[in-house]
């Protein structure tokens, strides 16, 4: 009689089954055979009473139950991980891949000049850096930890509030006594006006002509190369030079929040990322 709660051999197999992206590459991951592979999925969709992979002509895709049972089998693993690395003598130690997403113009203004000191206390971590201002899906394992302006609309990730970032309209120092109804305004692409800045330059300056871009790594460049204003953090604006526009109210600030998987709060690695951003919160 199979007992009832899944073994860890069959969630190896589902975990290497969506990280692999087939059965067949899962089995040569594992130095299993197909049909051994194919069992104890099959073993493990029995005892959960539901089916956890769709197949489809793109491949394998893991359905909603697989979703919410693959951060809880990664912590599993990691367990596991640590469990043989005591067995054999080795030393505990953080190391392994962690996915961070962040918008871009955090990356490339406030983590980058820090990041060494993180790699250099952990030289075995991998970590990724997802950087865009699309919202990605922490509940389907789309990274492990994100840095994001907007709460998570999930009731299930946790989050953490690192800092609340003021934000003012900036330009150039050769902008700097240019009245605002005659600055040119960059702004990020925002076609439903749902962003603070844009509905601050609305507001403030209507009739102000726009240069619209895609990322904030280009607002920020065509604001220092003073082709116009733009609404930023004094933490990125005033170490550059930029200088806030005169005769304006500010514009508010945005709360920067850390939102992870509470299936993953105890993985070494994902608690030593975690603990790095909340000691270094700009």
């Amino acid at each position: 009689m199979e007992p009832p709660d899944p073994a860890w051999e069959d969630l190896q197999v589902l975990l290497a089954a969506v990280a692999n992206g087939s059965l067949s590459a899962a089995a040569q991951a594992l130095h299993l055979g197909q049909s051994t592979a194919s069992r104890r999925l099959a073993r493990l969709e029995r005892r959960l009473g539901a089916p956890l992979l769709d197949r489809t002509p793109e491949g394998i895709r893991p359905t909603d139950l697989a979703e919410r049972l693959l951060p809880h089998a990664e912590l599993i693993a990691e367990h596991m991980d640590n469990i043989h690395r005591v067995v054999s003598g080795g030393q505990d130690g953080v190391s392994g891949r962690v996915r961070l997403a962040l918008p871009d113009g955090l990356a490339s203004t406030w983590l980058a000049p820090r990041l060494g000191a993180l790699l250099e206390s952990y030289p075995r971590l991998e970590l990724d850096l997802l950087m865009g201002t699309a919202v990605v899906d922490l509940v389907r394992r789309e990274a492990d930890l994100a840095l994001r302006f907007v709460p998570p609309s999930h009731p299930e990730l946790l989050v953490r509030r690192l800092s609340r970032l003021p934000l003012r309209a900036f330009v150039a120092p050769s902008l700097a006594e240019v009245p605002v109804r005659k600055l040119r305004f960059i702004q990020l692409l925002d076609p439903e006006a749902a962003y603070l800045e844009t509905q601050w330059i609305k507001r403030h300056a209507p009739d102000a002509p726009t240069l619209r871009v895609s990322n904030w790594n280009a607002l920020f460049a065509m604001v220092r190369a003073g082709l116009g204003a733009g609404v930023l953090s004094p933490l990125v604006a005033e170490p550059v030079g930029l200088v806030p526009v005169s005769a304006v109210p500010k514009v508010g600030s945005r709360d920067l929040l850390l939102v992870y998987h509470p299936a993953l709060r105890a993985v070494p690695r994902i608690t030593a990322v975690r603990d790095w951003l909340l000691a270094n919160a700009p």
